[in-house]
């Protein structure tokens, strides 16, 4: 029979779970519709506007999540590898867009 892992105390799981929803939730609303800004090729104003009501959307569903997740720990990794994913293809193309000057 495989070792179980210690379980969380039920207050300390909700805390860490509300802290990976308020700052992984934020940095992924962030990173997501920044992505989606820089790949849409529409008007500046549209896109802009596109990337906002987006924000919203993926920051109320990366809150639904994390208390969806299984362990607090799997919603810590749910929301901050994809919003450091999103944030390095972010910086990727800022940088390419901008021609390497600095």
């Amino acid at each position: 029979m495989p070792a179980r892992l210690p379980h969380t105390p039920l207050p300390l799981d909700i805390i860490s779970r509300c802290l990976a929803a308020l700052a992984g939730g934020y940095a992924l609303s962030i990173a997501l519709p920044l992505l989606l800004a820089l790949l849409l090729a529409v008007d500046r104003a549209q896109t802009t506007l596109v990337a906002l009501l987006f924000s919203f959307t993926v920051y109320t569903a990366a809150f639904l999540w994390t208390f969806c997740a299984r362990t607090h720990w799997r919603a810590w990794i749910g929301l901050l590898l994809p919003a450091l994913g999103c944030g390095a293809i972010d910086a990727l193309i800022l940088s390419l867009r901008a021609g390497g000057q600095v």
